[in-house]
């Protein structure tokens, strides 16, 4: 049977350029692998949901399921949110009852936003534990010594290329690093607050990648997320930080065998 294409949905600021190792490294193995451009970034005046993202996502999708591929989902931070906005109507059993053959076979959340509908980016991710609130006064303490977060004149966010380099790329080849904060954007504010209206990971198998060393959405949020879909995700965990596409790209490609059907 043909392998599925791999749809990578990157995260906020991010590009499908931050993503070329894996993708590469995906080709070894017969996968062909593209990355979606979220029409948010960058976005001016900044846009306010992530429809557009969305929309975006689901039209890579439905070029290759109309050249009768399937496809999996492979998703990054924020990237959860548009990825499960993208894929509604697209799993096998919908489309099987169209008489359509090919489908979204697998969603896959790397340490990415998983929530429930009518839930947002912004409210999952609101301290709960006392463990969960010493997380955050250290992260917030640390956005404000180096100043990671400014904005444009029209109101998106925007990183700064040595404050964030420890909060998103830590364990990552400092070489690597240099290239990753340059090809970073800006990204609204909007979207973050916008509820989600599907639950995909209840409809399509998923798997959530867990990143134990994530400086920028912890464990414990992660956790929640998978508590929450209650045993919808298969699970892997790792040692990673918030972009293992870039610190292990080899590990990630694993998973994604796996989630594939690949018996590794």
């Amino acid at each position: 049977m043909a392998k599925p294409v791999i749809v990578i949905v990157p995260g906020a600021w991010h590009r499908p350029q931050h993503f070329k190792r894996l993708i590469e490294r995906l080709s070894k193995f017969g996968y062909e692998a593209v990355g979606v451009t979220l029409p948010s970034v960058d976005s001016s005046p900044p846009h306010e949901t992530w429809e557009q993202d969305a929309h975006a996502v689901r039209q890579v999708i439905l070029e290759h399921l109309d050249a009768g591929k399937d496809v999996i989902t492979l998703a990054h931070s924020f990237g959860g949110i548009p990825m499960s906005e993208a894929v509604k109507g697209l799993g096998k059993e919908f489309r099987k009852k169209q008489k359509l053959e090919s489908s979204v076979v697998r969603l896959v959340y790397m340490c990415a936003m998983a929530i429930p509908e009518g839930q947002n980016y912004a409210a999952q991710i609101v301290p709960t534990t006392p463990e969960e609130e010493e997380i955050e006064r250290r992260r917030q303490e640390l956005i404000a010594k180096q100043g990671a977060m400014k904005f444009t004149v029209d109101g998106a966010m925007l990183l700064d290329k040595v404050g964030i380099r420890d909060i998103f790329y830590n364990r990552c080849d400092p070489r690597d690093v240099d290239e990753a904060v340059e090809l970073l954007g800006s990204f609204p504010t909007g979207p973050l607050s916008v509820p989600a209206t599907y639950s995909a990971f209840r409809d399509i198998p998923s798997t959530y990648i867990v990143t134990r060393n994530d400086q920028a959405l912890p464990e414990s949020f992660q956790e929640r997320m998978i508590a929450q879909a209650e045993g919808a995700f298969t699970v892997e965990r790792c040692d990673e930080g918030h972009s293992p596409f870039l610190s292990n790209p080899d590990l990630i490609v694993h998973y994604v065998r796996r989630a594939a059907g690949e018996n590794v």
